[in-house]
């Protein structure tokens, strides 16, 4: 799909960032460059109930040990539950009280729905006096 919307440089499961132990390279789900140059990071979870500790890691990493650059970051969840709504105003809830690891400049928004097996919200975190989004999509 990426390359079909013209991003030719996708680096899939790529060495990159530092592990959730700091020590070693991570392995970032997907990475996309233009010209060499970090444009997004893509961050993949599945849920099938809004898990704090689960959650907490996967945004931790894509945000902190994943994104020295301040890049454009994508948390993608994929959601396996019978009532994706309910799942919806439970996950926004947990992160608007989220305790982000970077200075948050912008309130979490929630986007118009764009159909009924999607939701979308966003945020503008800054790292090292950069400013960069986080957009949290889920996919039921």
């Amino acid at each position: 799909m990426f390359f079909i919307k013209g991003y030719t440089e996708v680096k899939d499961q790529t060495r990159h960032g530092l592990s959730a132990n700091k020590k070693d390279s991570a392995e970032v789900d997907i990475l996309l460059t233009k010209d060499g140059k970090e444009i997004a990071i893509y961050e993949g979870l599945k849920l099938s109930s809004v898990s704090a500790t689960y959650i907490d890691t996967h945004i931790s990493k894509a945000v902190v040990n994943y994104n020295a650059l301040g890049t454009a970051t994508f948390i993608v969840a994929y959601v396996d539950v019978s009532d994706f709504d309910s799942f919806w105003k439970r996950y926004i809830s947990y992160l608007q009280s989220y305790s982000f690891p970077l200075l948050v400049k912008s309130s979490l928004v929630v986007s118009p729905y764009p159909d009924a097996a999607t939701r979308v919200a966003s945020t503008i975190l800054s790292s090292a006096d950069y400013d960069f989004p986080v957009y949290f999509v889920a996919f039921k």
